[in-house]
């Protein structure tokens, strides 16, 4: 029985939350039990006790992955824990007990297991304590995607609500809102900080493209002929929405699209009160390290205020510190002409569409791209039901 299905028969799911918990994982990524405790429906404890249930083997303690003596860490290299997501917690008799956050990867146990002349004990780990014990004992920074499980899970409705900006209608620009005493607000336009960045029109959106030479290795000369490329074209781009088979690769279709017509294209996840990088293109070449961008939606900024109007943005962006962050991110700049459109499932705005039309005008694209959040949209669902079919 899949983990799903025993929590709902056991109670401590029901149908709508295993729903939504499915969709949560096919858009944001990560384990199925990890999108349970971020979402609040089952604390890291109780997921723990499931796993085990599940599984029959014995589930780790969190003390267990917190004092782990340094001659134990030392048996497994980094590398090998990166892969495999595994963690040495003790040795006795010639026996490594190994948390492990799937105990059924056989391969990776006898792997470790000749490389270390151990017999290998496993153990069941929750991922969020795996990536957090991971960063503790061996430096390997986890995504941002990932909560702490400190103080259990964290349900939308536990988390610290913020007023909402005025709803925007469609088309038009936000105005900012009145300042508050000792609140940090929107910043008209002429009253921004200057900012002494490099101007749109100064970045190498589309600079050279040459590829770097490769040396035949029978001729011994100098070959610049490209790899084959992904095919980014619109017709492309929606065939491959149709046979996507995880988040990421509908990332990838979509920004390789628009880097085609735009200097800097961007998808952003929403998620526990976050804004997160997700993929991102700046003159069709993919952002180095982008999905370490992370800001509170608690501050103002433009993902805020499309999150709260579940609509889409065209203008300028006052210069908030978290506006200038995502610009930064996207190479720094002072863009006048900016597009976000929301990607709205389960009732909210899980991911936001971001785009730079330079210096051309980006109304005539605005129902374009809407379409094209539609398919997007669709072709998340393609996969959620994926999943509720591998669940039956």
């Amino acid at each position: 029985m899949r983990l799903g299905e025993l929590l709902v028969d056991a109670g401590k799911l029901t149908p709508a939350q295993l729903d939504e918990t499915l969709k949560g994982q096919a858009i944001f990524g990560g384990r199925f039990g990890t999108n349970l405790v971020e979402m609040g429906y089952l604390d890291e404890h109780e997921l723990a006790h499931f796993l085990s249930k599940k599984t029959g083997i014995a589930h780790a303690t969190p003390e267990q992955l917190t004092d782990i003596p340094p001659q134990v860490i030392k048996i497994i290299p980094e590398e090998t824990v990166r892969k495999y997501r595994v963690m040495p917690v003790a040795v006795s008799n010639r026996k490594l007990t190994l948390a492990m956050v799937d105990p059924t990867d056989f391969a990776a146990a006898d792997e470790i297991s000749f490389s270390t002349g151990y017999i290998v004990v496993p153990i069941i780990a929750s991922e969020l304590r795996m990536v957090t014990a991971m960063e503790k004992h061996y430096r390997i920074k986890r995504e941002v995607r990932y909560i702490s499980v400190e103080g259990g899970g964290r349900s939308r409705a536990r988390q610290a609500q913020t007023p909402a900006p005025p709803v925007v209608p469609r088309g038009a620009v936000p105005t900012p809102p009145p300042v508050a005493a000792k609140e940090e607000e929107w910043l008209p336009p002429e009253e921004a900080e200057i900012l002494e960045l490099p101007l749109l029109e100064e970045l190498d959106c589309f600079g050279d493209q040459t590829e770097e030479p490769t040396l035949d290795p029978l001729a011994g000369s100098p070959l610049y002929a490209k790899k084959p490329e992904k095919d980014y074209s619109l017709e492309g781009v929606i065939a491959g929405l149709a046979e996507a088979k995880d988040r990421d690769s509908i990332a990838d279709l979509v920004a390789g699209h628009l880097a085609l017509q735009f200097c800097r294209a961007a998808l952003f996840l929403l998620k526990g009160g976050k804004a997160m990088g997700w993929l991102a293109r700046v003159g069709r070449k993919p952002v180095p390290q982008f999905e370490s961008f992370e800001i509170q939606l608690a501050e103002p900024s433009v993902l805020k205020v499309v999150e709260d109007s579940k609509s889409f943005y065209l203008g300028p962006l006052p210069m908030t510190p978290a506006n200038k962050r995502m610009i930064d991110a996207l190479g720094g700049g002072s863009p006048s002409n900016n597009l976000l459109i929301p990607l709205t499932m389960m009732g909210r705005v899980v991911a936001v569409l971001y785009v730079d039309g330079g210096g051309a005008p980006l109304d005539d694209k605005l129902p374009e791209l809407q379409r094209l959040v539609g398919k997007v949209s669709m072709a998340f669902e393609i996969l959620i039901l994926k999943s509720k079919i591998l669940m039956t």
